[in-house]
């Protein structure tokens, strides 16, 4: 719009320079055109407006021509408008019905969207609500067609592993990950489903290759528990194939470096203890938590089920010097004083822990206590207060 302001206000300016400036100049000039026996005659003025009126003529008919030519060969635009718009509309009520749980209104909204440019959110959506009618081939079948828009492709293989992984297809569901490029594979939702089905599948040593690469595409949690996963996998499996003594042999063989990651030393007190092997798990658990408690060791203690227990009591009550008002010390102490049969280093301690703070847990094991001693009446009180708890 604003350009033809502009030129409508210099076309303006040029008549305006053609009418004036003759008349101040007093000659108006003169044009002859001769065209066989035809001749015109005019002045320079009537000329230049002829001129200009020409091709003003010229443009407006030209507009109207291609307006009449695109009514008659350009009407499939028309139409193909309206039809689009009908597609917007069908897309919206398709994902409103999906989300309201009406499967049968989406499928047959959704179903007409096939011919519009939704960058494939419209096949996901149709995925979707065939999975939730339990048809994974058609779901198969939208989520190919989600697949070839580059927008899409990443949520529609996921969702394709995902299914494969539902019907036990695991090999399946890796390639179709592996055929991701380098950029889609470090989706972090890519990578917790390689990981997972790699885990499943127990393929611990190649998933903690791949771990290394995958850390700065990865939350720090999300790397910290597939560290932690990963080393109880490896130590779980040995466990399970060769028993305790070659389970001892084997971290006893591996590096310093690995000897010394919080994951892997969880891992392995995790082992001992199911292995039976408390005794041990004591002796680690107090050398490596020598200079206070750690986060990925401490809770171990409250699974030591052994009659000597007096390097941890004695670890435990030196924290609780240093911290006396830490309540999960007390209780600590007291689950292992009474897993080692001091009922009355147990009572003590965990009646302090319930003054501070009250739990379920404790008043169940004063509850134990009690019942130790024969003394159901205090055991029943106990156990009712513990109930009574969230």
């Amino acid at each position: 719009m604003k350009w033809l302001v502009i030129a409508l206000a210099v076309l303006a300016a040029f008549i305006v320079a053609l009418i004036v400036g003759p008349m101040i100049l007093g000659d108006k000039g003169y044009v002859l055109i001769s065209l066989g026996n035809t001749a015109i005659e005019t002045s320079l003025i009537g000329f230049c407006i002829i001129i200009i009126c020409a091709i003003i003529s010229w443009y407006i008919i030209s507009k109207l021509v291609l307006w009449t030519l695109s009514l008659v060969t350009g009407s499939h635009r028309w139409f193909g408008a309206l039809g689009e718009r009908k597609r917007k509309r069908a897309f919206y009520h398709g994902l409103q019905s999906l989300a309201a749980g009406d499967l049968k209104s989406a499928h047959k909204a959704l179903s007409q969207t096939t011919n519009g440019d939704f960058e494939g959110v419209n096949y996901l959506a149709a995925a979707q609500v065939a999975q939730s009618q339990n048809d994974p081939q058609k779901a198969r079948y939208f989520l190919l067609q989600a697949a070839e828009y580059d927008s899409a492709k990443v949520a529609a293989t996921i969702v394709m592993a995902r299914i494969d992984v539902t019907e036990g297809k695991y090999t399946d569901a890796l390639e179709k990950l592996d055929s991701l490029d380098e950029e889609e594979a470090n989706n972090p939702q890519v990578i917790k489903l390689k990981a997972s089905i790699m885990a499943e599948q127990g393929q611990w040593q190649a998933l903690q290759e791949k771990l290394s690469g995958w850390r700065k595409a990865l939350p720090k949690e999300d790397y910290t528990l597939w560290s932690q996963r990963i080393a109880k996998g490896k130590l779980a499996e040995i466990a399970s194939k060769n028993g305790a003594a070659e389970l001892k042999t084997h971290w006893e063989g591996l590096p310093r470096k690995i000897k010394q990651d919080d994951a892997y030393r969880a891992a392995y007190i995790q082992q001992l203890l199911e292995q039976g092997m408390h005794a041990e798990a004591q002796t680690l658990l107090v050398e490596w938590q020598k200079r206070g408690p750690h986060p990925a060791l401490f809770h171990y203690f409250t699974q030591l089920n052994i009659p000597n227990a007096a390097p941890s009591l004695r670890l435990l009550e030196s924290w609780i010097k240093q911290d006396s008002e830490n309540v999960e010390l007390y209780s600590t102490l007291g689950r292992v004083a009474f897993n080692a049969g001091d009922d009355i280093l147990a009572e003590k301690v965990l009646l302090k822990a319930v003054k501070m703070e009250s739990s379920k847990d404790d008043l169940l094991l004063l509850s134990a206590i009690s019942e130790r001693r024969h003394d159901s009446t205090t055991a029943l009180q106990y156990y009712k207060e513990g109930q009574q708890l969230v």
